[in-house]
Protein backbone atom coordinates (compact mmCIF):
# COMPACT_ATOMS: atom_id res chain seq x y z
CA UNK A 1 0.00 0.00 0.00
CA UNK A 2 1.72 3.65 -0.66
CA UNK A 3 1.26 5.19 2.33
CA UNK A 4 0.80 9.50 1.61
CA UNK A 5 3.33 11.52 4.46
CA UNK A 6 4.15 14.29 2.59
CA UNK A 7 5.38 16.77 5.03
CA UNK A 8 4.75 20.52 3.56
CA UNK A 9 6.52 23.64 5.00
CA UNK A 10 4.01 26.22 5.26
CA UNK A 11 5.27 29.87 6.46
CA UNK A 12 3.57 30.76 9.91
CA UNK A 13 1.09 33.21 8.25
CA UNK A 14 -0.48 30.68 6.04
CA UNK A 15 -0.59 28.66 9.18
CA UNK A 16 -2.51 31.28 11.00
CA UNK A 17 -4.31 31.86 8.24
CA UNK A 18 -5.48 28.45 7.68
CA UNK A 19 -6.15 28.57 11.57
CA UNK A 20 -8.26 31.94 11.94
CA UNK A 21 -11.66 30.23 11.22
CA UNK A 22 -11.37 27.99 14.04
CA UNK A 23 -9.87 30.67 16.45
CA UNK A 24 -12.64 33.61 14.61
CA UNK A 25 -15.43 33.12 16.93
CA UNK A 26 -13.35 33.49 20.26
CA UNK A 27 -11.81 36.42 19.45
CA UNK A 28 -13.02 38.56 21.88
CA UNK A 29 -11.97 35.87 24.74
CA UNK A 30 -8.31 36.78 23.47
CA UNK A 31 -8.53 40.27 23.35
CA UNK A 32 -9.79 40.45 26.66
CA UNK A 33 -7.00 38.50 27.82
CA UNK A 34 -4.59 40.62 25.96
CA UNK A 35 -5.41 43.67 27.74
CA UNK A 36 -5.29 42.06 31.16
CA UNK A 37 -1.44 40.84 29.79
CA UNK A 38 -0.79 45.10 29.48
CA UNK A 39 -2.33 45.40 32.71
CA UNK A 40 0.16 42.19 34.52
CA UNK A 41 3.12 44.33 32.86
CA UNK A 42 2.13 47.20 33.94
CA UNK A 43 1.87 46.07 37.87
CA UNK A 44 5.13 43.62 37.42
CA UNK A 45 7.14 46.54 36.18
CA UNK A 46 6.17 48.96 39.36
CA UNK A 47 7.46 46.37 41.49
CA UNK A 48 11.01 47.62 40.81
CA UNK A 49 10.22 51.30 40.50
CA UNK A 50 8.70 50.50 43.88
CA UNK A 51 11.81 48.56 45.23
CA UNK A 52 13.76 51.88 44.59
CA UNK A 53 11.24 54.50 46.01
CA UNK A 54 11.55 52.38 49.25
CA UNK A 55 15.23 52.06 49.12
CA UNK A 56 16.06 56.01 48.52
CA UNK A 57 13.11 57.34 50.02
CA UNK A 58 12.55 55.37 53.37
CA UNK A 59 15.64 52.81 54.00
CA UNK A 60 18.57 55.16 52.77
CA UNK A 61 16.71 58.26 53.34
CA UNK A 62 15.16 57.46 56.90
CA UNK A 63 17.44 59.85 59.21
CA UNK A 64 16.10 63.06 57.28
CA UNK A 65 12.38 61.72 57.46
CA UNK A 66 12.16 59.78 54.11
CA UNK A 67 9.10 59.99 51.53
CA UNK A 68 8.23 58.34 48.45
CA UNK A 69 5.98 59.28 45.61
CA UNK A 70 4.58 56.99 42.83
CA UNK A 71 1.83 57.46 40.18
CA UNK A 72 0.56 60.93 42.07
CA UNK A 73 0.62 59.21 45.84
CA UNK A 74 2.21 60.76 47.82
CA UNK A 75 3.55 58.65 50.68
CA UNK A 76 5.20 60.41 54.18
CA UNK A 77 4.96 56.96 55.90
CA UNK A 78 6.70 53.83 55.52
CA UNK A 79 3.55 51.70 56.65
CA UNK A 80 1.46 53.70 53.86
CA UNK A 81 4.28 52.65 51.94
CA UNK A 82 3.91 48.56 52.75
CA UNK A 83 0.51 48.30 52.82
CA UNK A 84 0.56 50.47 48.82
CA UNK A 85 3.64 47.85 48.04
CA UNK A 86 1.26 45.02 48.95
CA UNK A 87 -2.14 45.99 47.01
CA UNK A 88 0.23 46.59 43.86
CA UNK A 89 1.37 42.59 44.82
CA UNK A 90 -2.30 41.68 45.28
CA UNK A 91 -3.56 43.37 42.05
CA UNK A 92 -0.45 41.26 40.08
CA UNK A 93 -1.89 38.53 41.43
CA UNK A 94 -5.31 38.56 40.32
CA UNK A 95 -5.13 40.07 36.68
CA UNK A 96 -2.87 37.10 36.25
CA UNK A 97 -5.00 34.50 37.71
CA UNK A 98 -7.78 36.24 35.36
CA UNK A 99 -5.82 36.46 32.61
CA UNK A 100 -4.85 32.90 32.71
CA UNK A 101 -8.68 31.89 33.08
CA UNK A 102 -9.59 33.59 30.06
CA UNK A 103 -6.38 32.08 27.95
CA UNK A 104 -7.45 28.65 29.39
CA UNK A 105 -10.85 29.02 28.58
CA UNK A 106 -10.51 30.36 25.23
CA UNK A 107 -7.83 27.77 23.98
CA UNK A 108 -9.91 24.79 25.36
CA UNK A 109 -12.78 26.44 23.27
CA UNK A 110 -10.35 26.46 20.17
CA UNK A 111 -9.41 23.03 20.62
CA UNK A 112 -13.01 21.54 21.21
CA UNK A 113 -13.73 23.64 17.78
CA UNK A 114 -10.65 22.05 15.75
CA UNK A 115 -10.71 18.51 17.13
CA UNK A 116 -14.39 18.37 15.76
CA UNK A 117 -14.20 20.08 12.74
CA UNK A 118 -11.38 17.99 11.86
CA UNK A 119 -12.80 14.98 12.88
CA UNK A 120 -16.13 15.83 10.95
CA UNK A 121 -13.68 16.82 7.56
CA UNK A 122 -12.02 13.34 7.76
CA UNK A 123 -15.56 11.85 7.41
CA UNK A 124 -15.92 13.17 4.85
CA UNK A 125 -12.32 12.20 2.66
CA UNK A 126 -12.64 10.04 -0.19
CA UNK A 127 -12.32 6.44 0.47
CA UNK A 128 -9.34 6.59 -2.00
CA UNK A 129 -7.49 8.77 0.91
CA UNK A 130 -8.20 6.16 3.68
CA UNK A 131 -6.51 3.78 1.02
CA UNK A 132 -3.35 5.67 0.66
CA UNK A 133 -2.51 6.44 4.29
CA UNK A 134 -2.22 4.32 7.67
CA UNK A 135 -4.83 4.82 10.50
CA UNK A 136 -2.20 4.94 12.85
CA UNK A 137 -0.76 8.62 11.11
CA UNK A 138 -4.31 9.60 11.27
CA UNK A 139 -4.87 8.88 15.15
CA UNK A 140 -1.90 10.96 15.26
CA UNK A 141 -3.21 13.90 13.96
CA UNK A 142 -6.43 13.43 15.74
CA UNK A 143 -4.60 13.07 18.92
CA UNK A 144 -1.23 13.80 19.19
CA UNK A 145 -1.11 16.71 16.94
CA UNK A 146 -4.67 18.62 18.23
CA UNK A 147 -2.99 18.13 22.01
CA UNK A 148 0.27 19.93 20.45
CA UNK A 149 -2.03 22.36 19.21
CA UNK A 150 -3.37 22.78 22.63
CA UNK A 151 -0.44 23.45 24.34
CA UNK A 152 0.08 26.93 21.70
CA UNK A 153 -3.71 28.03 22.53
CA UNK A 154 -3.35 27.76 26.51
CA UNK A 155 0.20 28.56 27.36
CA UNK A 156 2.59 29.33 24.30
CA UNK A 157 0.69 31.95 21.88
CA UNK A 158 -0.03 34.81 24.71
CA UNK A 159 2.88 33.86 27.00
CA UNK A 160 5.16 34.74 24.21
CA UNK A 161 3.47 38.17 23.46
CA UNK A 162 3.73 39.01 26.68
CA UNK A 163 7.19 37.87 27.25
CA UNK A 164 8.16 40.15 23.98
CA UNK A 165 5.74 43.15 25.34
CA UNK A 166 7.45 42.41 28.74
CA UNK A 167 10.84 42.80 27.16
CA UNK A 168 10.00 45.63 24.78
CA UNK A 169 9.05 47.90 28.45
CA UNK A 170 11.78 47.16 30.19
CA UNK A 171 14.17 48.10 27.41
CA UNK A 172 11.80 51.18 27.67
CA UNK A 173 12.37 51.24 31.76
CA UNK A 174 15.99 50.82 31.33
CA UNK A 175 16.26 53.77 28.94
CA UNK A 176 14.51 55.86 31.04
CA UNK A 177 16.51 54.86 34.61
CA UNK A 178 19.76 55.56 32.64
CA UNK A 179 20.36 55.14 29.21
CA UNK A 180 24.17 55.13 29.57
CA UNK A 181 23.97 51.76 31.60
CA UNK A 182 21.18 50.86 28.92
CA UNK A 183 23.32 51.21 25.84
CA UNK A 184 25.39 48.23 26.86
CA UNK A 185 22.53 45.87 27.31
CA UNK A 186 21.53 47.19 23.90
CA UNK A 187 24.64 46.10 21.75
CA UNK A 188 23.88 42.37 23.04
CA UNK A 189 20.37 42.39 21.46
CA UNK A 190 21.45 41.38 17.43
CA UNK A 191 23.13 38.55 19.07
CA UNK A 192 20.43 37.77 21.00
CA UNK A 193 18.25 37.76 18.09
CA UNK A 194 20.01 36.03 15.73
CA UNK A 195 20.77 32.75 17.74
CA UNK A 196 16.96 32.99 18.37
CA UNK A 197 16.22 32.78 14.50
CA UNK A 198 18.82 29.85 14.10
CA UNK A 199 17.56 28.36 17.21
CA UNK A 200 13.57 28.35 15.69
CA UNK A 201 14.68 27.06 12.25
CA UNK A 202 16.72 24.08 13.10
CA UNK A 203 13.81 23.01 15.92
CA UNK A 204 11.44 23.16 13.73
CA UNK A 205 12.78 21.00 11.18
CA UNK A 206 13.35 18.55 13.98
CA UNK A 207 10.11 18.76 14.89
CA UNK A 208 8.57 17.89 12.08
CA UNK A 209 11.00 14.74 11.84
CA UNK A 210 9.61 13.59 15.58
CA UNK A 211 5.85 14.05 14.29
CA UNK A 212 6.41 11.85 11.54
CA UNK A 213 8.00 9.00 13.82
CA UNK A 214 5.39 9.43 16.44
CA UNK A 215 3.12 8.63 13.45
CA UNK A 216 5.14 5.88 12.44
CA UNK A 217 5.38 4.41 15.64
CA UNK A 218 1.42 4.68 16.33
CA UNK A 219 1.09 3.22 13.04
CA UNK A 220 3.11 -0.05 14.00
CA UNK A 221 1.22 -0.45 17.38
CA UNK A 222 -2.24 -0.47 16.08
CA UNK A 223 -1.06 -2.95 12.92
CA UNK A 224 0.38 -5.13 15.83
CA UNK A 225 -2.69 -4.67 18.42
CA UNK A 226 -5.22 -5.66 15.58
CA UNK A 227 -3.01 -8.66 14.26
CA UNK A 228 -2.35 -9.87 17.97
CA UNK A 229 -4.03 -12.98 17.28
CA UNK A 230 -1.48 -13.54 14.02
CA UNK A 231 1.80 -12.79 15.59
CA UNK A 232 1.34 -15.12 18.56
CA UNK A 233 0.07 -17.66 16.49
CA UNK A 234 2.78 -17.78 13.38
CA UNK A 235 5.63 -16.20 16.48
CA UNK A 236 6.66 -13.52 15.06
CA UNK A 237 7.01 -11.69 17.66
CA UNK A 238 10.75 -10.80 17.41
CA UNK A 239 10.16 -9.32 14.06
CA UNK A 240 7.45 -6.88 15.34
CA UNK A 241 9.45 -6.33 18.24
CA UNK A 242 12.39 -5.69 16.41
CA UNK A 243 10.52 -3.54 13.62
CA UNK A 244 8.93 -1.43 16.70
CA UNK A 245 12.35 -1.07 18.22
CA UNK A 246 13.96 0.53 15.45
CA UNK A 247 11.35 2.96 15.02
CA UNK A 248 11.29 3.99 18.35
CA UNK A 249 15.28 4.23 17.58
CA UNK A 250 14.44 6.55 15.31
CA UNK A 251 12.62 8.88 17.41
CA UNK A 252 14.93 8.78 20.12
CA UNK A 253 17.86 9.76 17.30
CA UNK A 254 15.22 12.95 16.92
CA UNK A 255 14.57 13.44 20.05
CA UNK A 256 18.14 13.62 21.11
CA UNK A 257 19.02 15.88 18.35
CA UNK A 258 16.26 18.23 19.86
CA UNK A 259 17.81 18.09 23.73
CA UNK A 260 21.39 18.97 21.72
CA UNK A 261 20.33 22.01 20.11
CA UNK A 262 18.39 23.04 23.33
CA UNK A 263 21.56 21.99 25.62
CA UNK A 264 23.17 24.38 23.58
CA UNK A 265 20.53 27.75 23.15
CA UNK A 266 19.61 27.56 26.80
CA UNK A 267 23.25 27.95 28.57
CA UNK A 268 24.11 30.33 25.91
CA UNK A 269 21.24 32.30 27.02
CA UNK A 270 22.14 32.40 30.63
CA UNK A 271 25.63 33.21 29.11
CA UNK A 272 24.40 36.30 28.55
CA UNK A 273 23.05 36.81 31.27
CA UNK A 274 25.72 36.57 33.74
CA UNK A 275 27.29 38.68 31.44
CA UNK A 276 25.46 41.50 31.40
CA UNK A 277 25.32 41.10 35.34
CA UNK A 278 28.40 41.77 35.45
CA UNK A 279 29.18 44.54 33.18
CA UNK A 280 26.38 46.58 34.78
CA UNK A 281 27.32 46.01 38.50
CA UNK A 282 31.34 47.25 37.23
CA UNK A 283 29.59 50.42 35.37
CA UNK A 284 26.87 51.15 37.95
CA UNK A 285 29.13 51.41 41.03
CA UNK A 286 31.47 53.89 39.45
CA UNK A 287 28.23 55.80 38.53
CA UNK A 288 26.89 55.31 42.15
CA UNK A 289 29.92 56.78 43.43
CA UNK A 290 30.07 59.61 41.58
CA UNK A 291 26.58 59.90 42.88
CA UNK A 292 25.15 59.87 39.00
CA UNK A 293 22.68 57.96 40.08
CA UNK A 294 21.47 56.25 43.31
CA UNK A 295 22.04 52.54 45.06
CA UNK A 296 18.37 52.07 44.94
CA UNK A 297 18.06 52.82 40.74
CA UNK A 298 21.39 50.69 40.56
CA UNK A 299 18.96 47.88 42.54
CA UNK A 300 16.16 48.74 40.18
CA UNK A 301 17.73 48.51 37.04
CA UNK A 302 18.96 45.01 38.00
CA UNK A 303 15.77 43.67 38.78
CA UNK A 304 14.42 44.48 35.24
CA UNK A 305 17.52 43.18 33.81
CA UNK A 306 16.18 39.70 35.39
CA UNK A 307 12.80 40.65 34.75
CA UNK A 308 14.54 40.78 31.09
CA UNK A 309 16.58 37.71 30.70
CA UNK A 310 13.73 35.85 32.36
CA UNK A 311 11.23 35.95 29.96
CA UNK A 312 14.08 35.46 27.23
CA UNK A 313 14.79 32.43 28.72
CA UNK A 314 10.89 31.84 28.92
CA UNK A 315 10.60 32.45 25.60
CA UNK A 316 13.31 29.69 24.71
CA UNK A 317 11.57 27.03 25.99
CA UNK A 318 8.16 28.07 24.52
CA UNK A 319 9.23 28.08 21.71
CA UNK A 320 10.03 24.80 22.15
CA UNK A 321 6.44 24.08 22.20
CA UNK A 322 5.49 26.72 19.64
CA UNK A 323 7.97 25.21 17.00
CA UNK A 324 6.42 21.73 18.27
CA UNK A 325 2.46 23.09 17.84
CA UNK A 326 3.51 24.55 14.64
CA UNK A 327 4.87 21.22 13.02
CA UNK A 328 1.45 19.41 14.10
CA UNK A 329 -0.43 22.74 12.82
CA UNK A 330 1.08 21.78 9.31
CA UNK A 331 0.00 18.14 9.44
CA UNK A 332 -3.16 19.11 10.43
CA UNK A 333 -3.77 21.99 7.63
CA UNK A 334 -2.39 18.96 5.26
CA UNK A 335 -5.47 16.92 5.73
CA UNK A 336 -8.07 19.83 6.11
CA UNK A 337 -6.90 20.99 2.91
CA UNK A 338 -7.93 17.42 1.61
CA UNK A 339 -11.05 18.06 -0.91
CA UNK A 340 -14.18 17.00 0.19
CA UNK A 341 -16.50 15.15 -2.13
CA UNK A 342 -18.84 17.37 -1.48
CA UNK A 343 -19.76 17.94 -5.15
CA UNK A 344 -21.32 14.71 -5.80
CA UNK A 345 -23.45 16.16 -2.49
CA UNK A 346 -24.73 19.58 -3.37
CA UNK A 347 -28.55 19.90 -3.46
CA UNK A 348 -28.52 20.85 -7.25
CA UNK A 349 -27.95 17.37 -7.91
CA UNK A 350 -30.79 15.31 -9.00
CA UNK A 351 -32.89 14.42 -5.82
CA UNK A 352 -33.65 10.05 -5.69
CA UNK A 353 -36.93 8.89 -3.54
CA UNK A 354 -36.57 5.52 -4.91
CA UNK A 355 -34.18 2.78 -6.89
CA UNK A 356 -35.98 1.20 -9.05
CA UNK A 357 -33.14 0.53 -11.48
CA UNK A 358 -29.14 0.06 -11.38
CA UNK A 359 -27.30 -0.42 -14.99
CA UNK A 360 -23.99 -0.60 -15.70
CA UNK A 361 -23.27 0.60 -19.24
CA UNK A 362 -19.35 -0.06 -20.76
CA UNK A 363 -17.63 0.65 -17.49
CA UNK A 364 -13.73 0.80 -17.27
CA UNK A 365 -12.20 1.47 -13.80
CA UNK A 366 -8.71 1.09 -12.47
CA UNK A 367 -7.44 2.76 -9.08
CA UNK A 368 -3.94 4.41 -9.87
CA UNK A 369 -5.47 5.25 -13.12
CA UNK A 370 -2.76 2.98 -15.01
CA UNK A 371 -3.44 -0.38 -13.90
CA UNK A 372 -7.28 -1.88 -14.76
CA UNK A 373 -9.61 -3.28 -12.51
CA UNK A 374 -12.74 -3.41 -14.25
CA UNK A 375 -12.94 -3.59 -18.23
CA UNK A 376 -16.45 -3.57 -20.49
CA UNK A 377 -18.47 -4.06 -17.29
CA UNK A 378 -22.12 -4.37 -18.32
CA UNK A 379 -25.71 -5.70 -16.55
CA UNK A 380 -28.89 -4.38 -15.45
CA UNK A 381 -30.84 -4.52 -12.59
CA UNK A 382 -34.55 -4.58 -12.02
CA UNK A 383 -36.32 -3.78 -8.89
CA UNK A 384 -37.41 -7.57 -7.58
CA UNK A 385 -34.62 -8.69 -9.25
CA UNK A 386 -31.01 -9.79 -8.29
CA UNK A 387 -27.70 -10.57 -9.41
CA UNK A 388 -24.83 -12.82 -8.00
CA UNK A 389 -20.98 -12.02 -8.88
CA UNK A 390 -18.68 -14.82 -8.27
CA UNK A 391 -14.99 -15.03 -9.30
CA UNK A 392 -11.22 -15.34 -8.31
CA UNK A 393 -9.57 -12.93 -5.33
CA UNK A 394 -8.89 -9.96 -7.39
CA UNK A 395 -11.04 -10.41 -10.08
CA UNK A 396 -13.14 -6.80 -9.51
CA UNK A 397 -15.94 -8.15 -7.20
CA UNK A 398 -15.12 -5.65 -4.58
CA UNK A 399 -14.30 -2.78 -6.90
CA UNK A 400 -17.99 -2.90 -8.75
CA UNK A 401 -19.34 -2.32 -4.63
CA UNK A 402 -17.04 0.83 -4.59
CA UNK A 403 -18.53 2.16 -7.70
CA UNK A 404 -22.05 1.78 -7.14
CA UNK A 405 -21.69 3.23 -3.28
CA UNK A 406 -19.91 6.06 -5.17
CA UNK A 407 -16.42 5.65 -3.24
CA UNK A 408 -15.04 5.94 -6.86
CA UNK A 409 -15.61 7.14 -10.12
CA UNK A 410 -15.15 4.74 -13.12
CA UNK A 411 -12.57 5.88 -15.40
CA UNK A 412 -15.24 5.00 -18.96
CA UNK A 413 -18.38 4.13 -19.18
CA UNK A 414 -21.80 4.93 -17.29
CA UNK A 415 -23.57 3.69 -14.03
CA UNK A 416 -27.28 4.46 -14.16
CA UNK A 417 -29.83 4.71 -11.67
CA UNK A 418 -33.47 5.01 -12.82
CA UNK A 419 -31.93 5.63 -16.42
CA UNK A 420 -29.83 8.46 -15.12
CA UNK A 421 -26.06 8.97 -14.98
CA UNK A 422 -24.75 8.35 -11.58
CA UNK A 423 -22.66 11.30 -11.29
CA UNK A 424 -25.89 13.97 -12.19
CA UNK A 425 -27.72 12.49 -8.78
CA UNK A 426 -26.57 13.20 -5.14
CA UNK A 427 -25.03 10.60 -3.72
CA UNK A 428 -26.13 11.02 0.09
CA UNK A 429 -29.64 9.90 -1.63
CA UNK A 430 -28.33 6.71 -3.73
CA UNK A 431 -26.43 6.01 0.33
CA UNK A 432 -29.57 6.13 2.00
CA UNK A 433 -31.47 3.86 -0.45
CA UNK A 434 -28.38 1.26 0.07
CA UNK A 435 -27.52 -1.66 2.64
CA UNK A 436 -24.23 -2.78 2.56
CA UNK A 437 -23.25 -6.19 3.97
CA UNK A 438 -19.99 -6.75 4.07
CA UNK A 439 -17.74 -9.93 4.74
CA UNK A 440 -16.36 -8.35 8.14
CA UNK A 441 -19.31 -7.41 10.00
CA UNK A 442 -18.46 -3.71 11.30
CA UNK A 443 -20.25 -2.96 14.73
CA UNK A 444 -19.30 0.13 16.73
CA UNK A 445 -18.62 0.22 20.81
CA UNK A 446 -22.35 0.87 22.44
CA UNK A 447 -26.05 -0.68 22.40
CA UNK A 448 -27.48 -2.88 19.85
CA UNK A 449 -30.22 -0.11 19.48
CA UNK A 450 -27.51 2.40 18.72
CA UNK A 451 -25.74 -0.35 15.79
CA UNK A 452 -29.35 -1.10 14.21
CA UNK A 453 -31.56 2.29 14.39
CA UNK A 454 -30.63 4.75 11.49
CA UNK A 455 -29.88 8.07 13.26
CA UNK A 456 -32.93 9.66 10.96
CA UNK A 457 -35.31 7.62 11.82
CA UNK A 458 -35.43 5.82 15.28
CA UNK A 459 -37.28 2.94 15.52
CA UNK A 460 -39.76 2.10 18.49
CA UNK A 461 -39.84 -1.02 20.50
CA UNK A 462 -42.61 -3.01 18.37
CA UNK A 463 -41.05 -1.89 14.66
CA UNK A 464 -37.27 -2.82 16.24
CA UNK A 465 -38.61 -5.84 17.93
CA UNK A 466 -39.82 -6.60 14.41
CA UNK A 467 -36.74 -6.31 12.32
CA UNK A 468 -34.73 -8.20 14.75
CA UNK A 469 -37.12 -11.57 13.90
CA UNK A 470 -36.84 -10.98 10.34
CA UNK A 471 -32.70 -11.02 10.64
CA UNK A 472 -32.97 -14.00 13.23
CA UNK A 473 -31.61 -12.34 16.18
CA UNK A 474 -33.62 -14.52 18.65
CA UNK A 475 -30.32 -14.94 20.39
CA UNK A 476 -30.56 -11.36 21.64
CA UNK A 477 -33.38 -12.03 23.71
CA UNK A 478 -32.39 -15.92 24.78
CA UNK A 479 -28.77 -14.69 25.86
CA UNK A 480 -28.85 -11.14 25.95
CA UNK A 481 -30.33 -8.19 26.68
CA UNK A 482 -32.29 -7.42 23.58
CA UNK A 483 -31.55 -4.63 21.61
CA UNK A 484 -30.19 -3.12 25.22
CA UNK A 485 -27.27 -5.52 24.80
CA UNK A 486 -23.94 -3.91 25.15
CA UNK A 487 -21.22 -4.49 22.62
CA UNK A 488 -17.77 -3.83 23.11
CA UNK A 489 -14.64 -3.12 20.51
CA UNK A 490 -15.01 -5.57 18.02
CA UNK A 491 -18.72 -6.39 18.45
CA UNK A 492 -17.74 -8.58 21.24
CA UNK A 493 -19.69 -10.66 22.90
CA UNK A 494 -21.35 -11.82 19.65
CA UNK A 495 -19.86 -14.50 17.47
CA UNK A 496 -19.20 -13.80 13.61
CA UNK A 497 -22.44 -15.10 13.22
CA UNK A 498 -24.34 -13.35 15.36
CA UNK A 499 -22.50 -10.04 14.58
CA UNK A 500 -23.88 -10.48 10.78
CA UNK A 501 -27.58 -11.04 11.30
CA UNK A 502 -27.59 -7.63 13.40
CA UNK A 503 -25.76 -5.96 10.25
CA UNK A 504 -28.47 -7.82 8.04
CA UNK A 505 -30.76 -6.53 11.09
CA UNK A 506 -29.38 -3.01 10.67
CA UNK A 507 -30.17 -3.31 6.96
CA UNK A 508 -33.99 -4.08 7.91
CA UNK A 509 -33.71 -1.07 10.06
CA UNK A 510 -32.89 1.38 7.14
CA UNK A 511 -35.90 0.17 3.79
CA UNK A 512 -33.26 0.04 1.69
CA UNK A 513 -34.08 0.01 -1.83
CA UNK A 514 -30.61 -1.84 -3.44
CA UNK A 515 -29.01 -4.40 -0.79
CA UNK A 516 -25.25 -5.46 -1.68
CA UNK A 517 -24.30 -8.67 0.33
CA UNK A 518 -19.73 -9.25 0.05
CA UNK A 519 -19.15 -12.39 1.10
CA UNK A 520 -21.74 -12.22 3.79
CA UNK A 521 -21.59 -15.62 5.14
CA UNK A 522 -17.46 -16.37 4.73
CA UNK A 523 -15.66 -18.31 7.79
CA UNK A 524 -19.64 -19.20 9.43
CA UNK A 525 -20.72 -22.74 10.59
CA UNK A 526 -23.32 -24.34 8.65
CA UNK A 527 -25.63 -23.16 11.50
CA UNK A 528 -24.88 -19.54 11.54
CA UNK A 529 -24.64 -19.50 7.43
CA UNK A 530 -28.08 -21.45 7.24
CA UNK A 531 -30.11 -18.48 9.57
CA UNK A 532 -27.65 -16.06 7.64
CA UNK A 533 -29.29 -17.28 4.35
CA UNK A 534 -33.20 -16.85 5.69
CA UNK A 535 -32.32 -13.58 6.84
CA UNK A 536 -31.20 -12.38 3.33
CA UNK A 537 -33.52 -14.31 1.44
CA UNK A 538 -36.16 -11.94 3.91
CA UNK A 539 -34.60 -8.86 3.09
CA UNK A 540 -34.25 -9.58 -0.84
CA UNK A 541 -37.43 -10.39 -1.25
CA UNK A 542 -38.90 -6.88 -3.41
CA UNK A 543 -34.93 -5.22 -3.60
CA UNK A 544 -32.50 -4.71 -6.30
CA UNK A 545 -29.83 -7.13 -4.59
CA UNK A 546 -26.44 -7.77 -5.55
CA UNK A 547 -24.44 -10.89 -4.08
CA UNK A 548 -20.61 -11.37 -3.91
CA UNK A 549 -19.44 -15.09 -3.42
CA UNK A 550 -16.66 -17.28 -3.37
CA UNK A 551 -19.46 -20.11 -2.73
CA UNK A 552 -21.45 -20.96 -5.71
CA UNK A 553 -24.03 -22.43 -3.30
CA UNK A 554 -24.59 -18.44 -2.10
CA UNK A 555 -25.55 -17.39 -5.45
CA UNK A 556 -27.50 -20.63 -7.51
CA UNK A 557 -30.62 -19.11 -6.49
CA UNK A 558 -29.99 -15.14 -8.22
CA UNK A 559 -32.15 -14.70 -11.62
CA UNK A 560 -28.63 -13.57 -13.33
CA UNK A 561 -25.07 -14.87 -12.34
CA UNK A 562 -22.13 -12.71 -13.44
CA UNK A 563 -18.72 -15.03 -13.67
CA UNK A 564 -15.46 -12.12 -13.71
CA UNK A 565 -11.86 -13.27 -14.51
CA UNK A 566 -9.01 -10.19 -14.40
CA UNK A 567 -11.73 -7.63 -14.35
CA UNK A 568 -13.75 -8.72 -17.05
CA UNK A 569 -17.74 -10.58 -17.37
CA UNK A 570 -16.40 -13.89 -18.24
CA UNK A 571 -19.65 -15.65 -18.54
CA UNK A 572 -23.29 -14.67 -17.57
CA UNK A 573 -26.44 -16.17 -16.80
CA UNK A 574 -28.72 -18.28 -14.78
CA UNK A 575 -27.19 -20.88 -12.82
CA UNK A 576 -29.47 -23.54 -15.17
CA UNK A 577 -28.21 -21.96 -18.38
CA UNK A 578 -24.29 -21.38 -16.72
CA UNK A 579 -24.40 -25.04 -16.25
CA UNK A 580 -25.54 -26.50 -19.37
CA UNK A 581 -23.01 -24.15 -21.03
CA UNK A 582 -20.25 -26.23 -18.71
CA UNK A 583 -17.84 -23.31 -18.81
CA UNK A 584 -15.84 -22.20 -16.37
CA UNK A 585 -18.70 -21.56 -13.91
CA UNK A 586 -19.47 -25.80 -14.38
CA UNK A 587 -16.10 -26.32 -13.50
CA UNK A 588 -15.63 -24.26 -10.36
CA UNK A 589 -19.23 -25.79 -9.45
CA UNK A 590 -17.93 -29.18 -9.87
CA UNK A 591 -14.47 -28.81 -7.64
CA UNK A 592 -17.15 -27.09 -4.82
CA UNK A 593 -19.14 -30.06 -4.80
CA UNK A 594 -15.80 -32.30 -4.88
Amino acid sequence: MKLEEKEIHLADLVLAKALWPYIRPYVWMLVCSTLLVFAGIFFELSIPLLIQKGLDGFILGSEGGGSATFLGFHMTEFKGFAVFFSLVIVAAFVIDFCQTLFMEYSGQKIILHLRCALFSHMTGLPVAYYDKNASGRLVARVAGDIENMNEMFTSVLVFIFKDLVLMAAIFVMLAMLNPGLAFYLFLLVPVILMSVTGFSRRVRNVFRTIRQKIGEINHSFSEGISGIRIIQTTGSKDTFVNRFRKLNEAHFTAAMFQIKIFAIFMPFIGFFGTISTAIILWAGSFKVMSHQMTIGELVAFLTYMKLFFRPLRELSEKFNLLQNALASAERIITVLEKPRDLQRITRKRTRLDTIDRLAFDHVDFSYDGETPVLKEICFDLQKGESIGIVGQTGSGKTSIINLITGFYRPDAGRILINNQAMDAINIMDIRKKTALVMQDPILFSGSIRNNICPPEKPLGGPALKKVLEQANCHFLYDRFKGPDTLLKEGGRPLSAGEKQLVCIARAFACDPDLIIFDEATSYMDSGSEQAVHEAMNRLMHGRLSIIIAHRLSTIRHCGHILLLRDGRIREQGSHQELVKAKGEYFHLLEKETL
